[in-house]
């Protein structure tokens, strides 16, 4: 049986969300997460764009959108 680790829970919860809700900004992110921390989402955030499994882009100053690797028009750089 598979041992699955805190924040690769979290890590899943937010690619389902973000399969939903493309786009979503950081703040809604961490909303739709009442029983986890602002820091332990921010810090999983964080982890998956450093590895790729995401991306984050500022839609203005202080607000991110948090965005999956593969969403339509980021992971294409001659676009």
């Amino acid at each position: 049986m598979e041992t699955v680790l805190p924040h690769q829970k979290l890590s899943r919860r937010i690619l389902a969300m973000l399969v939903d809700q493309p786009g979503l900004l950081l703040e809604q992110l961490i909303e739709q997460c009442p029983d986890t921390t602002w820091s332990q989402v921010f810090c999983e955030v964080d982890r998956m764009s450093r590895t790729g499994e995401i991306r984050l882009t500022i839609s203005a100053p202080g607000e991110y959108r948090v965005h999956l690797r593969n969403e339509e028009g980021l992971s294409c750089p001659h676009k």
